[in-house]
């Protein structure tokens, strides 16, 4: 297959559960740009982390085919080869690992069985904790860091390894607001290095703030994809969402109510 752009492509793919579970994926096609920022939209339960984790590769569809696009060649995503990172909700950390050894871990696909780092990845550890201003961060044990410096190691091991794209779901999900805007700042500067973001969220607000386009789950599981103003209308958000909602703009920023329907 020839590829004119460097896009991740999932192609009339169908997934499913089983039958007992009652979700399913079918015929969905995709094609995500490189430099971008989309976001993977549901409400909890609704299939978001099982999307990444097809678009990951870890998953593998019943049918149809997801690769990537990249300098005119067609890979297949079980030959992505370390070219996506992914960062999970939730995982158990070692919390008596230092922030450098944890970082490094990013550098696993690169490093053989048998060999120590090299200098190249520890020069990669110092630009990604100078890029993520978590300098200060390096000797202290992940249990000894806060929730949001966390969250900013976990991205930073994500950085190491060097993948184009990089998977989240729910990357800024329970944190204060000045740390979800710290986090947001850093999607912004990955995607003007090149990098493609790609989270998944229950906030629709999230995506507006920073989401190039919008991947939306409805509550039939019929997905709706494309640029997030376009999306994130109020109709097709009624599709996904219990709550009625409305958009308001407040100082030239849009934002979503709920609506009083007395």
């Amino acid at each position: 297959m020839k590829c004119a752009h460097n896009i991740l492509l999932l192609q009339s793919i169908g997934y499913s559960y089983g039958i007992k579970d009652g979700f399913e994926i079918k015929n969905l096609t995709l094609s995500i740009p490189e430099k971008t920022i989309s976001a993977i939209i549901g409400k909890n339960g609704s299939g978001k982390t099982t999307l990444l984790l097809l678009m990951l590769g870890y998953l593998k569809p019943a049918y149809g085919q997801i690769g990537l696009c990249t300098n005119g060649k067609y890979i297949p995503i079980g030959s992505a080869n370390g070219r996506i990172a992914y960062l999970p909700q939730n995982e158990e950390i070692p919390k008596e690992y230092s922030v450098n050894n944890f970082l490094l871990m990013g550098r696993t696909p690169f490093i053989g069985s048998f060999s120590q780092p090299t200098k190249r990845d520890y020069s990669i550890i110092e630009y990604v904790k100078e890029k993520l201003e978590i300098e200060h961060l390096g000797i202290k044990k992940l249990g000894q860091i806060s929730g949001g410096e966390l969250q900013r190691v976990r991205i930073g091991r994500a950085l190491a390894q060097e993948a184009q794209i990089i998977l989240f779901d729910e990357p800024i999900t329970h944190l204060d607001i000045d740390t979800k805007y710290k986090i947001i700042s850093i999607f912004k500067e990955l995607m003007q290095l090149g990098k493609t973001i790609i989270f998944a969220t229950h906030d629709p607000l999230e995506a507006f703030q920073i989401a190039d386009n919008s991947i939306l789950i409805t509550r039939e599981q019929k997905i709706l994809y494309g640029k997030t103003d376009n999306i994130l209308n109020k109709e097709n958000l009624s599709l996904c969402l219990d709550t009625p909602l409305e958009f308001r703009v407040v100082n030239g920023q849009k934002v979503l109510i709920i609506k009083n329907e007395k």
